[in-house]
């Protein structure tokens, strides 16, 4: 009866010994995105029986963003989630933020220099708050020109490489087509947000906000280069009528023949493509060229919070670097659309092969190096909401430009002042 006792101790010891360590993983991908995901996550945790990574879907990205603030604040946060940086900002000064310096660094388990120089340079930008790291890159997207194949090749087009070029084209294709004097086909589409005027304002040369060197903020939304970037997009929808404006997505529109043209991340892509199916071709090109190439970048990162266990740290840690290898950067980029956050992933089997299929899957690879990234402070989503109330207002004629401009800077004025 003692040699049984003694062995039922060695096994339950045993037991806990190979206990799995789990993990939370907080994320906002719905649809086939967040099935790509868990093909992912499945796959590591099968690789790693001594890890278990559990991904939880929040829902969008203002319910996890909500729920983060919140379980900041209670306690409940998980091992590692999907942020954007200025989420990223309001959560380091409650320190619940790992910093991931240590992790990088470590001569064990770290980045090698390989590695770490793998990834994009403005991807790097984003993840780094002075000298300390507090994120990896996740699902990284660019903007970038839809437009209908089927279309341009009626009409003796190609796509435009300058914004001159964009009113030409847009010009072009917008029709009457069935004579009852409204127009039912634009040349071009425009959402009334500050996503679609940041494209054509950094395009320009302008900023809405400048971050000096000593993190001072200066406002630079009043600016010709803003004026002249919603003239643009004005004229188009309202002077010359070569423009459809709404405030929702434009994949509908698109793939119903409402608009030839328009301008969105590349996480659209499966969204264009099923409203296109059946109905006309589709491809994309670089953001049209105007002062600069600045096409934004979009997407979030991966966060670690400090709040875990040292076991559980190491286990997120070893998550993170698996979702930066190079063959799950690929197979991630190939099944999402989104663009690989590591220059390696590109010398994959199944990048090549993809490419080789899919030859436009190096546009948004070639904009990257020209790519431009938001301010990664506390404030930014306020900023948001600010300039797109006031983009939403110039397009929709509630305000001219002038007004709009004056009153978005009077805005941030006192956002930035904390007033």
């Amino acid at each position: 009866m003692k040699k049984i006792l003694v062995l039922i101790a060695v096994l339950s010891l045993s037991v806990l010994t190979m206990a799995a360590v789990e993990i939370e993983f907080w994320h906002a991908m719905g649809g086939g995105h967040g099935a790509t995901l868990n093909e992912i996550v499945n796959s590591f945790n099968e690789a790693n029986p001594d890890i278990v990574v559990k991904p939880i879907y929040v829902g969008n990205y203002g319910a996890l963003s909500q729920k983060l603030l919140a379980s900041a604040e209670s306690g409940n946060l998980p091992a590692i989630s999907q942020a954007y940086g200025n989420w990223t900002a309001k959560l380091i000064p409650r320190g619940v933020v790992q910093e991931l310096n240590g992790f990088i660094n470590n001569p064990d388990y770290g980045f090698t220099a390989e590695q770490w120089e793998a990834i994009w340079a403005p991807f790097k930008k984003m993840i780094t708050w002075g000298d300390t790291i507090y994120a990896v890159p996740f699902n990284k997207s660019t903007y970038v020109l839809y437009y209908n194949t089927d279309a341009f090749e009626l009409y003796g087009l190609t796509p435009p490489k300058t914004m001159e070029d964009l009113f030409f084209d847009a010009m072009m294709l917008t029709e009457d087509k069935d004579g009852d004097g409204e127009i039912d086909q634009y040349g071009m589409g425009f959402r009334t947000t500050i996503d679609h005027f940041v494209v054509f304002l950094r395009a320009n040369g302008g900023k809405i906000l400048n971050i000096g060197p000593d993190g001072k903020i200066e406002v630079t939304i009043n600016s010709p280069e803003a004026h002249e970037a919603l003239q643009f997009m004005y004229d188009m929808v309202h002077t010359y009528k070569i423009a459809y404006a709404q405030g929702g997505y434009l994949d509908g529109p698109f793939g119903d023949g409402k608009i030839m043209m328009f301008i969105e991340t590349i996480a659209s892509k499966p969204y264009v493509d099923r409203a296109s199916t059946g109905k006309h071709g589709w491809a994309w090109a670089p953001v049209p060229m105007w002062e600069v190439q600045a096409p934004p970048f979009a997407g979030t990162d991966l966060i670690m919070f400090s709040t875990i266990s040292d076991e559980q740290k190491l286990a997120a840690w070893k998550f993170m670097k698996f979702l930066l290898s190079p063959e799950i950067q690929a197979y991630w980029s190939v099944k999402t659309g989104y663009m690989p956050a590591v220059k390696t992933a590109l010398e994959t089997p199944q990048w090549k092969e993809y490419v080789n299929q899919h030859p436009d899957a190096v546009v948004p690879i070639s904009q990257i190096d020209k790519g431009s990234v938001d301010p990664n402070i506390a404030e930014w989503y306020e900023v948001r909401t600010v300039v797109g109330q006031m983009v939403g207002d110039v397009l929709n004629g509630k305000r001219t430009i002038e007004e709009g401009l004056a009153w978005a800077e009077a805005e941030l004025q006192k956002l930035i002042a904390g007033e």
